[in-house]
């Protein structure tokens, strides 16, 4: 058989894994799909990114240190939205939504990795409709400090054995590794993306959304032949109307 063309896979989390009171409301992981021969022209953009927004040299770009202001958000998406050959998926996860008897509820390495469980199958499903053809994938998820990765990777290998059956498991190119954020320009690319979707559904402190950002990258988010995002390129693990009922929610759907 012809050898499979590659797309990397590069993932970022936003929100904590806390239930309490004074946690974020949500836990997100945003998913950076890009084809292999297109890498190349996204590390460009991190790069110019980097010396225009005054990184120092070897630190990784991130929206919480260095994109805090709208102007600069504005520039972000606009460099981000013009990348081709690239799909974002979200899984977000509604906190108040989950089961009070969910072991997701307890225990934050059963919720980390459930929630990484779901990104790797919409990956992997991604990587099977890419155009073209299917494609094998590489994934690189970014590396959370304290936290054994050596449960999701267990966790990972039982998925791939059990199923669901509907996931191409086969296109998975080696295991997922998680690395450090600073040594790759795409784990720091899915970092933007997640902080435009934080953006976007997390009010501020008088209650507006700022979902400009999440709206200028609409285009790159997987989605059906028909354009819908729906469990696509956006999955709610929680109520869809807490979203869908957001002011600033599209009226065809994300």
């Amino acid at each position: 058989m012809p050898t499979r063309q590659l797309v990397r896979a590069y993932v970022d989390e936003t929100g904590d894994r806390g239930i309490s009171a004074s946690a974020s409301p949500y836990f997100s992981f945003a998913a950076v799909l890009i084809a292999d021969e297109q890498e190349a022209a996204m590390r460009a953009a991190m790069s110019q990114l980097r010396r225009d927004l005054k990184v120092p040299p070897g630190k990784a770009l991130h929206w919480k240190d260095h994109v805090k202001v709208f102007s600069r958000r504005q520039y972000v998406a606009k460099t981000l939205s013009q990348l081709s050959d690239i799909k974002i998926v979200y899984v977000i996860v509604e906190k108040a939504a989950i089961p009070a008897h969910a072991g997701m509820r307890q225990d934050q390495v059963i919720f980390y990795n459930f929630a990484a469980g779901i990104i790797l199958e919409r990956l992997l499903l991604a990587a099977g409709d890419w155009a073209g053809g299917a494609r094998d994938v590489v994934v690189k998820f970014g590396h959370v400090r304290g936290f054994d990765h050596r449960t999701t990777c267990d966790y990972f290998k039982i998925k791939t054995h059990q199923g669901p059956h509907w996931v191409p498991w086969h296109l998975l190119c080696g295991q997922p590794t998680f690395e450090d954020q600073a040594k790759w320009d795409g784990l720091q690319a899915a970092d933007q993306y997640a902080g435009m979707l934080s953006a976007a559904v997390r009010p501020d402190r008088f209650g507006g959304y700022e979902p400009a950002h999440l709206l200028a990258i609409r285009h790159q988010i997987r989605r059906t032949a028909l354009g819908v995002s729906r469990n696509y390129g956006f999955k709610i693990l929680g109520n869809e109307a807490t979203f869908t009922s957001l002011p600033w929610w599209p009226q065809g759907g994300l």
